[in-house]
């Protein structure tokens, strides 16, 4: 049998882990440490029925009105409760409209940056290249780190070539289903087309394994124009206002994307 916590330990955790340990006993009622298979498949109506049983045994107060919410928290921003993985690293991953599955992964979902180096990246100092009028009305938010990123080159200082904007906030349909890239951008390297998806994160958010595969997914499947290289980007803002830029291979297979390059930037 697989190890269950007790139940005082269960309401410690947060509304979503609660419902993912209900959702994740009945997917593995049949199942020991042993048996326990690579993949385990399900789909919207589980999760809503393990928010109906996570409500009866009272240990919700009521039915979570938004899914997706509860998808994009462990997208982002935690990583799936410990009853979860307890065998070892485990990413929740959608396989088409309304349909996901649990999969085991060699690494945790969210990224951890700082196990990718020695220490930190050198950090760069880099002049501010917004108008001042024009910053005066940004936000504190990923999209005013966009912002500010864009208008120093930023991304074109990483790739090594001059990339342009070419979409804001994409939400479109790949092979397994609905995602959001926060921005397309595309440039030539030499004489190479190459498209480049990146995703934006501040604050609590994170850098995650399961939103760079999906960066190059869209790559592969959506580019306007046939045969583009792949650049992903991950951009993510910390606490002391430093901003991230990782770029990602372009691997389609979750646990074979590496992290191929970070840099570290301070406007001043």
């Amino acid at each position: 049998m697989l190890d269950r916590l007790a139940r005082d330990r269960l309401l410690m955790l947060t509304r979503y882990e609660r419902i993912l340990t209900v959702l994740f006993r009945s997917l593995t009622v049949r199942y020991s440490s042993r048996t326990l298979p690579d993949e385990l498949p399900f789909d919207l109506d589980d999760l809503r029925r393990a928010m109906q049983d996570a409500v009866a045994d009272n240990l919700i107060p009521r039915i979570i009105k938004n899914p997706a919410d509860i998808k994009y928290t462990f997208d982002a921003r935690r990583e799936l409760p410990i009853e979860v993985e307890q065998c070892g690293p485990i990413t929740w991953l959608q396989t088409a409209k309304g349909c996901y599955k649990f999969k085991r992964t060699r690494r945790k979902n969210i990224i951890d940056l700082d196990s990718f180096m020695v220490g930190q990246p050198p950090l760069e100092h880099v002049a501010d290249q917004t108008p001042p009028f024009i910053a005066s009305l940004l936000g504190s938010d990923e999209q005013a780190t966009f912002t500010r990123v864009r208008n120093a080159g930023l991304i074109s200082s990483v790739l090594g070539f001059q990339s342009w904007p070419i979409q804001g906030h994409h939400r479109t349909t790949v092979s397994y289903g609905q995602i959001e890239i926060d921005e397309v951008q595309a440039g030539l390297d030499g004489q190479k087309g190459t498209i480049v998806p990146i995703s934006g994160k501040g604050g609590q958010d994170k850098l995650s394994w399961s939103q760079a595969l999906n960066l190059n997914t869209y790559g592969k499947e959506k580019a306007p124009l046939p045969d583009l290289a792949v650049r992903s980007i991950g951009l993510w803002r910390d606490d002391m206002e430093t901003v991230w830029i990782v770029e990602f291979s372009p691997h389609l297979d979750i646990d074979e994307i590496e992290v191929t390059k970070i840099r570290r930037f301070k406007f001043r």
